[in-house]
C-alpha cells in the first residue's frame, strides 16, 4: 500500500508547493513509484513540472467530479517511477460545483482506492486555505507534513493546523501529523537560528533533521519546469532535498 502523504501548512508561501515537486522526484529517483497529486487551482505544482496547461485535457477536477473512474485516466507520466495527476484551470470553480455532493471530503479518497498498490508514495499539493481541496487531500492522507518557513510568524500558523488535523480524523480516524520540514532557512540571520530552535524545543522529534535553505536556484527551477535535481543537481538545496528524500524514507520504513 502506499504511503499517502499531504503537504500542508494554512500559510502561503512556506515552500510547501516547492517541497512537494522536489521531495517527490528525488523519492521516483530512488526508484520509488511516486504519484503526486496537484489540488491548487493556481497549478503551480502542475506548471513546476513543465506541464503546459493548456495540454491538460483530465485533471484532478475531473477527477473529483467522477470519482468511481479512479485515477487513471487523469494521470501523465513526468519521467521513470513518477506520475502526477495535474491540476487546470477548471479547478478554480470545482469547489462551487461540489459542494452540494454528499461525501465531498471524501471524493478524492474513493478515487485513489484501487491506484493505492501501484504506487510507494502519493504525495498530496492542496492550496494553503482549508477548503474542500484541502479536506479531500487530508481525508485522503495517512499523515501531514508541514513545511514550516524558519520566519517570526511561521509558528502561529502550526496550531491551527494541528486543530484542523484534529477535526478531520472524525472522518479519517488515522490522519496524523507526521513530521515538520524546516524550510527556507537563511542561516545567517539569528531570526532563523531562533526560529528552528524554537520549534525543534516544541515539537522535538517531529522536526526532520534536515532543513531546506532559502536559495535562488529553488526559486529559478519551477520556473524553468524542472526539479532542482535537473536544474541544479550540485546546489545546497538539490543536496537537502536528497537528504530529506532519505529521511522520509527512514521515517517511513522504506
Amino acid at each position: 500500500m502506499a504511503r499517502t502523504i499531504a503537504l500542508a501548512m494554512q500559510k502561503g508561501g512556506v515552500g510547501k508547493t516547492t517541497t512537494a515537486l522536489n521531495l517527490g522526484v528525488m523519492l521516483a529517483n530512488r526508484g520509488r513509484r511516486v504519484l503526486l497529486v496537484d489540488l491548487d487551482p493556481q497549478a503551480n505544482l502542475t506548471q513546476g513540472l513543465g506541464v503546459d496547461l493548456n495540454t491538460v485535457t483530465y485533471s484532478v477536477y475531473e477527477v473529483l467530479l467522477n470519482p468511481e473512474h479512479g485515477i487513471g485516466f487523469a494521470t501523465r507520466s513526468i519521467a521513470d517511477h513518477l506520475d502526477l495527476i495535474p491540476a487546470s484551470l477548471d479547478l478554480a470553480g470545482a469547489e462551487l460545483e461540489l459542494s452540494g455532493r454528499v461525501g465531498r471530503e471524501l471524493l478524492l479518497r474513493k478515487a485513489l482506492r484501487a491506484a493505492q498498490n501501484e504506487y510507494d508514495y502519493i504525495l498530496f499539493d492542496p492550496p494553503p486555505s482549508l477548503g474542500l481541496f484541502t479536506l479531500n487531500a487530508l481525508a485522503a492522507a495517512e499523515s501531514v507534513i508541514a513545511p514550516l518557513q524558519l520566519h517570526a510568524y511561521a509558528l502561529r500558523a502550526l496550531p491551527q493546523l494541528e486543530a484542523t488535523i484534529e477535526l478531520v480524523r472524525e472522518i479519517n480516524p488515522p490522519l496524523r501529523l507526521g513530521g515538520i520540514i524546516c524550510t527556507m532557512a537563511d542561516r545567517r540571520t539569528n531570526l532563523s537560528q531562533q526560529v528552528e530552535q524554537q520549534v525543534r524545543a516544541q515539537y522535538g522529534d517531529l522536526v526532520f533533521t534536515t532543513v531546506i535553505p532559502f536559495t535562488i536556484r529553488l526559486a529559478e527551477a519551477p520556473a524553468a519546469g524542472v526539479s532542482i535535481a535537473t536544474f541544479a543537481p550540485n546546489s545546497t538545496g538539490a543536496k537537502a532535498y536528497a537528504e530529506l528524500a532519505t529521511e522520509l524514507e527512514e521515517r517511513y520504513g522504506r
